[in-house]
């Protein structure tokens, strides 16, 4: 009789960033190569909703981001990074946000059973869970991961 021998596989790790860090990597080299890290460790499944797309969009468009990057770099960028990302449906709303116009990235962490929502928004630290989603900032997460890796 043969014996089978079953290896599980480790489950990857689902994480939200806030439109923030994309803001940030669209006009920041450091960040740039950070999110680059993110999006290609093949650990992670990194998530975004329309939303997230759409209110990356409207803050891109700000004055005072125009003098410092041009529509053409927004475009090349979203492409590159749109194309690693998973993409995900909201399934309800949820509140619980001091900022409602956070509630989505919650529903998005809830509808998704997201492990991280990576935020520097304080209006969702606060929180530091919702339902399963522990909500953390950059460096909390990178910190957990390169504690993971080792």
């Amino acid at each position: 009789m043969k014996s089978a021998l079953f290896v599980m596989k480790e489950k990857k790790i689902k994480i939200i960033l806030d439109t923030n860090w994309y803001i940030s990597a669209t006009i920041n080299k450091t960040s740039r190569r950070t999110l680059y890290k993110l999006i290609t460790n093949k650990e992670l499944i990194i998530l975004f909703s329309d939303n997230i797309l759409q209110e990356y969009k409207d803050v891109i468009k700000r004055d005072k981001f125009k003098s410092i990057i041009k529509t053409e770099q927004v475009t090349r960028f979203m492409n590159l990074v749109i194309s690693k990302l998973e993409h995900a449906e909201l399934v309800a709303d949820l509140s619980g946000s001091r900022d409602p116009n956070d509630n989505f990235l919650l529903a998005l962490s809830s509808s998704t059973s997201a492990d991280y929502l990576v935020t520097g928004d304080q209006d969702l630290l606060v929180l530091k869970k919702i339902g399963l989603t522990s909500i953390v900032t950059l460096s909390q997460f990178t910190d957990f991961i390169s504690r993971k890796i080792r």
